[in-house]
This record gives C-alpha cells, structure tokens and sequence, in this order.
C-alpha cells in the first residue's frame, strides 16, 4: 500500500528523539562539521593540488557542487514524505523496498562508525603537534585521543543543542581563518586570480580521476541535515532549506579557498607535491605570518574534533534507527530520558571507536599513515554507493505513483542524472582506489568488504521477518 503525498514517515510516540531541538542553521553547521573545510583543505584538495588536475581542481569543485546540486533535487523529494534518523536507510528503503532500505542501513552504520573513530585518531594526531610546538609538550596521539573521545561521548550524550552550539563555534573558526587568508593573499597577490581555473583545459588535464575523487570527498557527510530530521523543527522545510544551505556554503568555501591557495604561488602544483599537506601552512605563514601556523595546527585539531562528534552522532543515530527496527537489539533504540539523545547506540558507538583504535595503539602504528586510508577509502565508496541507492529509489518511487505532485525534474530526470554520475565517479574510485587510500596494502584493499557483507547482512535479516519501523512505515 503506497503511502499518501502528504504524509510523513515517522517515529511512533515511543523510542523517539527529543523532538524541535534544532533548526536550519545548526543543521548547516553539523554538515560543515561533518565535511571539515580547513581539514579537507589539509588533506583532500590539497593532495588534489599536487597530484591531480593542478589549479584546475576549482573549475571542478563547482562541476562536483553542480552535480551534488542535481541530486538533492531528487533527495529533498523523499525528505518531504520520510523522517527517519537513519536518512539513507528510510530513503532508499522508500523506492526500492524494505530489504534494499535494511541493507543501505547497515553500510552507513559501518562506514560512519569508522570514520568516527577515524577522526578521533586524527584530532590526537594533531592535538599532538599543536600542544608540542605550542608548549614543548610531547604526550603520545592516544593520550589526546582518549581526551576526544570522552569530549564526543559527553557531548553526544548530553545532545544536538550544545552539540551544534560547539560546532558552531568551530565551524565559524574556520570560515574566519579561511577567509582571512584569503584577503591576505587578494591584498598581497591580487594578480594571482584568474579565470583560466575554470578552463577546460586545465580541469580535465593530468590526473582527473584522482581529482574528481577527492572532490567528492571533500562533501562527505551530506547526508547530516535529514539524519536530525526527527529532532528538527519544521522538519520538511528545515531539511530542504539546509540542505542546500548546507551545499551552497561548502561549494563557496572551497573554491575560494582552493582559489585563494592557486592564486598565492606562481605554481602551485609544483609547491603542493613537496608537501600536501603541509600546504595551507606553508600558505599562512607566507601571507600571515610565523603566528598562524600554531593557530592553524590548533583549528586543525579542534575541526576534526567536530567531525568525530559529528559523525558519532550520525552513527548512534543509525544504530537508533536500526535497534527501532529490530534490525539489531531493540536496547539500542532506548533514549535518555532527560536529554532525548540515543544513550545505548552513543555508548555503542564509542565502544566501536576504542574497539578500532586500541589495536593500533597497541602496535605503535601512525594513525594517519595507517588507519586513515582504511577509512578514508570505506568512506568513499560507501556514500557514493547510498548516494547512488537513494537517486534509483527516487526514480522507482516515481514510476511506482509514490510521488505524485512532483515534477518531471526533480522525481525522474535529476535523480537518473545524478545516479549516472555518481556511478561513474564509483566506477573511478575502485580502479584508483591505491591512489585514493594512500595505500598498497591488502588490508586495506580487502576493507570495502566490510560495508558489501553489511549490506548483504542487513537484506537478509530482514528478510527473516526483522524490520518493524520499515514494515510499519514504507510502501509494499
């Protein structure tokens, strides 16, 4: 029975998050805590500089914020009609069925876990250099580490208000150092900018697919906007006005910055391949001054704190959904009744952090070297892959009468666009998947496993009669 346009998929009155506790704009900032810019800026599009396209990389962020424009047209067509905590989960769930909905599920779970304790390693990582050259400190990355995971834990447990108020904070932080840099070096090297970075010529030469993937990195965490759509006010408007808020300011911020670092060195590609990621530093110092290289180490450290609380909170959230489900053990749907925040999947969720990090700090290896190409690569193909899921069950949905009132472009042609898309840039990923991971370890290489056997896993438990909230919720 196909649910009616008007209605919104729900939760029940029971097992439900703390309801109208965040708006439009802590919504944004969650999905720029989740995306990170001055770490994507230290890592993604800084190695996209020096190993890929060169100062063509700008030209191609607004190609990559184009075609994440063309798909959320489809996406803000489910978020009318689908209020879940596990936002893939219920979206693709919707077109494509109860099984494919169960399997989606679990590979966001998975991927999002990682990625939370992979943050964690970083925030010690680099908690570590800030404190050491700002204090002549020198306590391992763990030490940092443990510190950021009870800071996540508290913060997921006490909720989204505080929470989205500390990311905030961070978030801004790293908008006004950005752009400070970057009037630094329009006043310093006005003669730097040019139009040439959006020519063709130079966005298609040299290792585009390299490129192209980092890009699409560079956006990880897209989906936080209807993750809290339970617990937003207005939750229909609130998820479409963010979500392209959301996407408006990260396409902004990273083309100027991206432009800003092209335009401060006569080549830029050739300064980049020394040392990535080192370049935003090497930048700062040489437009701002010795002073900014401690103050950048220090945001560095406190952004991927935010990405750590950010993506916890995504993962609990999908634990949540899941355990209301009955696609795991119901106890993981138990809500704090103080807070309404997910207490036993937030606790779960840290277990699954220390579970990850603790045999790497037992084998003395380098969490950046060793554990950030696992994830970073999980990562990757994971959210292509739901993002591919969702634009199909959009167009499903549409030849199935679920979304009438919709127009042509938002409920078949964008979302077929964008799924065609996406699927390409997969396609490129797994064959660069070395160059994306950073890696040529078969460890590593063997990790996309992890989320395939998720979905595999999810399909078939509900199949054996699992999935009350899908059952209750989506059309047969």
């Amino acid at each position: 029975m196909a649910v009616p346009n008007d209605e919104l998929i729900s939760t029940t009155e029971t097992d439900h998050l703390k309801r109208n506790t965040i708006g439009v704009a802590g919504m944004v900032f969650m999905v720029v805590a989740a995306t990170a810019p001055l770490t994507a800026m230290a890592s993604n599009l800084s190695i996209g500089l020096a190993f890929g396209v060169g100062e063509g990389l700008v030209g191609l962020l607004l190609l990559v914020g184009i075609l994440l424009a063309v798909f959320t047209a489809g996406y803000v067509v489910l978020s009318r009609r689908v209020i879940n905590a596990g936002a893939y989960y219920a979206f693709i769930g919707y077109g494509l069925g109860k099984a494919s909905g169960s399997a989606s599920a679990f590979v966001a779970t998975i991927a999002y876990n990682l990625a939370a304790a992979g943050m964690i390693a970083a925030t010690g990582y680099f908690t570590d250099i800030a404190v050491s050259s700002m204090f002549d400190i020198d306590l391992p990355w763990y030490v940092y580490g443990a510190l950021a995971l009870v800071v996540t834990a508290a913060l997921g447990f006490i909720g989204v208000e505080i929470t989205k108020r500390v990311t905030s904070i961070v978030s801004i932080a790293q908008f006004v150092i950005i752009i400070w840099l970057g009037i630094a070096i329009v006043v310093q090297r006005p003669e730097g900018f040019s139009m040439d970075v959006f020519a063709p010529d130079r966005m298609f030469e040299g290792n585009l697919a390299l490129s192209l993937v980092f890009c699409v990195l560079s956006f990880a965490g897209f989906e936080a906007t209807a993750i809290y759509g339970e617990e937003a006010r207005a939750a229909r408007r609130s998820i479409k006005v963010a979500t392209y808020c959301a996407l408006a300011l990260l396409v902004l911020i990273f083309m100027g910055s991206t432009w800003s670092i092209v335009a401060a060195f006569s080549d830029v590609q050739a300064v980049a391949a020394q040392d990535p990621g080192g370049l935003i530093f090497a930048t700062a110092d040489l437009y701002l001054g010795g002073w900014s290289e401690q103050m950048l180490s220090l945001l560095v450290a406190f952004s991927f704190l935010a990405a750590a609380v950010a993506f916890h909170n995504m993962a609990a959230r999908y634990m949540f959904a899941l355990g209301r489900s009955r696609l795991l053990p119901h106890r993981l749907a138990d809500v704090n009744p103080r807070f309404g925040t997910p207490q036993v999947s937030g606790a779960i969720q840290i277990a699954i952090s220390l579970i990850v990090l603790v045999p790497f700090v037992i084998a003395e290896s380098d969490p950046i070297i060793n554990l950030f190409p696992a994830v970073s690569g999980i990562t990757s193909l994971s959210i292509l892959g739901l993002m591919i899921g969702c634009s199909l069950s959009v167009v499903v949905a549409s030849y199935r009468g679920l979304l009438e009132g919709e127009s042509m472009w938002s409920s078949r042609i964008a979302p077929a666009l964008s799924g065609v898309l996406l699927a390409a840039i997969g396609v490129i990923v797994v064959i660069n998947y070395q160059d994306v991971t950073g890696s040529s370890s078969w460890v590593v290489a063997a990790m996309p496993a992890l989320p395939v056997l998720g979905a595999i896993y999810g399909a078939v438990i509900y199949r054996r009669g699992r999935g009350q909230d899908l059952e209750k919720h989506l059309a047969d």
